[in-house]
């Protein structure tokens, strides 16, 4: 199981890069408790969501987070509902199962640590994970709804 990935979240202005990496099931379990599915509702509290992060991530990632929201309100829930299921996903080793996360999109897991000690990055990870892409994307779905 992979316990270290890179975390890309792409902006108009920059790319911000932090480290993940998956928690023990004790500590997860004891911030959100035993069932999994509770779990994952909390994850939508602020505060069950800044205590993960903080620990998951590092300490203040939300507050950097919210920034990146900020500037890019128009496209919110793409950035907050792919945090969200990446953090679960990696939590419980089912990130690889979901082909949603093969997709271009705004909030990314671009690299795993492997048995090596060296970051390797996801062969599906081309030119086509990038901002204006993607927004293009976007946009164009929106419209067509």
């Amino acid at each position: 199981m992979i316990q270290l990935y890179k975390m890309n979240i792409l902006t108009k202005k920059e790319t911000h890069t932090f480290d993940v990496k998956v928690l023990p099931v004790y500590q997860w379990d004891s911030i959100l408790g035993f069932s999994q599915n509770y779990g994952i509702d909390k994850l939508n509290n602020i505060d069950y969501l800044r205590t993960i992060t903080n620990i998951m991530i590092k300490p203040d990632f939300l507050d950097k987070f919210y920034f990146i929201l900020d500037d890019n309100r128009k496209y919110i829930s793409y950035y907050k509902d792919y945090l969200v299921a990446i953090l679960y996903s990696i939590q419980f080793d089912t990130f690889t199962l979901e082909e949603d996360f093969k997709k271009p999109s705004l909030v990314y897991l671009s690299h795993y640590l492997n048995t090596d000690g060296g970051f390797v990055k996801f062969d599906y990870i081309d030119d086509s994970w990038n901002y204006e892409q993607i927004i293009q994307n976007i946009d164009s779905q929106e419209k067509e709804l």
